[in-house]
Parts: structure tokens; C-alpha cells; sequence
């Protein structure tokens, strides 16, 4: 079960081993798992694939957590919309409910989801 703390941040450094430093992404929680694209940095993890996740306070600041976790493909039709929108919450996807749902859509199909399972 994810943390409180974890619930409340939106950056998680991924580090998988042989990787010289970890990857800063932007994550959303869906259900126990942390959801984030990975095509963006995160290219190098493939399904089954074991990783550290580790999340900071603000800016970069005190590690808060750090755990272990399993790299999950996530089909489009599987995606957890909540979550896929949390992701996206600090872009612009539309000016109207018709503009942002095609575009949720759009990036559900032109981008690989991953879920980070601890």
C-alpha cells in the first residue's frame, strides 16, 4: 500500500540498476501502483523489469520513500483516466470537454503508460 506521503507528490526518481542516475518523471496514483509515461526517459524499462523508485520532498529535497518496483505495460483501454489526468494537469488539453477528451485519448494511444508496482 502506497503512503501518504507518496499520495501527495508528483515527481518519482526511477533508477534501474546498471543505470548511472536516476530518472526524474512526473506520476499519478492509480490504485496501489504509480502511473507515469514511458517513452519519456523511461524508455530503458521493459516490462517485468525490476527498478528503485524513490520520491523527495519539494524541489528535489529530503528522500521521503524509497521501495522497489515492477514495471507494468498499461494497454490504452486499461489506463486509469483519474490518473492519465492527473499526469497531464499541468497541460493545457483543450478549451472545452470535446478538445480535452480527444486529446486524453490521443495521448493514450501515441504514448507508452507504464505502472510502477511496488
Amino acid at each position: 500500500m502506497l503512503s501518504v506521503q507518496i499520495k501527495g507528490h508528483h515527481t518519482v526518481w526511477v533508477k534501474k540498476q546498471g543505470w548511472a542516475r536516476p530518472v526524474p518523471v512526473r506520476y499519478a496514483v492509480s490504485g496501489d501502483s504509480l502511473v507515469t509515461f514511458g517513452d519519456d526517459g523511461l524508455e530503458g524499462l521493459l516490462a517485468g523489469d525490476r527498478a528503485v523508485a524513490a520520491v523527495h520532498d519539494i524541489a528535489g529535497g529530503q528522500l521521503l520513500e524509497s521501495f522497489g518496483v515492477t514495471v507494468t505495460d498499461v494497454p490504452p483501454p486499461e489506463v486509469d483516466r483519474e490518473a492519465l489526468l492527473e499526469l497531464v494537469a499541468h497541460v493545457p488539453l483543450g478549451a472545452n470537454m470535446v478538445e480535452v477528451n480527444a486529446r486524453v485519448d490521443e495521448l493514450c494511444r501515441s504514448r507508452r503508460i507504464i505502472a510502477l508496482v511496488p
